[in-house]
């Protein structure tokens, strides 16, 4: 929608920001915050259905909805905005409190995974992370396999023990692009949560994204930043 509107943010009881509910010209919709934990987002929809489709679904006019709404616990005062396309822009933005919550997810406690998460990827030689790639030949019945990656044991291995550390619900990865790496290679402890759970459970669906990271030196600045992170703040 191209036209001026109207939004409110809607906020969970511990203060994040489930997403935007927004009307104009005789409409309403329903923007989640990419950055949002799975439960604030499952909690966003079904705020959105049992307050604004059902105020809509009685008659109640986009901007009389809103207005009334902004007088809830946890939802903001009604705001302009130019269209519905500032306000996806919006819920785009990652905040510092969202990275904070992505550390505050991870198992500080579990020192066996950590370590093994350090062993597993000091132990990786050139051989173990050389990725040959099988698939693509044709059969007597003329089908051409699809191309697959084949993993060393080694490097299944680290990966698994990166998603011992580093899976929490607390991020929404298939929701959300791959983190850039920074001009010298890094990332954030939380841009590396970020990264390794959308390597290790993106792989599932769309085969190659750990070569991909490898050869790009994302999943190693993953795990070197995690790491660091542990030794430095998370070790009990």
């Amino acid at each position: 929608m191209s036209d001026p509107v109207h939004y409110v943010s809607v906020a969970a009881p511990d203060g994040q920001v489930m997403g935007y509910a927004w009307g104009g010209s005789g409409e309403v919709g329903w923007v989640d915050r990419k950055a949002s934990s799975i439960d604030a987002y499952r909690a966003g929809l079904e705020w959105y259905d049992a307050k604004v489709r059902d105020a809509r679904e009685r008659g109640v006019a986009p901007l009389d909805v809103l207005g009334r709404l902004s007088r809830e616990p946890g939802v903001g005062p009604v705001t302009a905005a130019p269209d519905v396309a500032a306000i996806e822009e919006l819920a785009r933005a990652v905040t510092p409190a969202d990275d904070q919550r992505l550390i505050a997810a991870l198992d500080r406690g579990n020192a066996a995974a950590w370590r093994e998460l350090a062993d597993a990827f000091d132990a990786l030689t050139e051989e173990d992370r050389n990725v040959a790639w099988g698939g693509g030949q044709e059969d007597a019945r003329g089908v051409i396999q699809w191309p697959y990656p084949r993993y060393s044991k080694a490097l299944l291995h680290a990966v698994n023990a990166l998603r011992g550390v580093a899976l929490t619900t607390e991020y929404r990865w298939s929701a959300n692009p791959l983190p850039q790496l920074s001009p010298d290679g890094r990332l954030s402890p939380a841009d590396a949560v970020r990264a390794a759970m959308a390597l290790v459970l993106g792989e599932r669906i769309s085969e190659g994204m750990i070569d991909e990271a490898l050869r790009s030196g994302l999943l190693d600045a993953a795990v070197e930043s995690l790491r660091t992170w542990y030794e430095a703040e998370g070790a009990p």
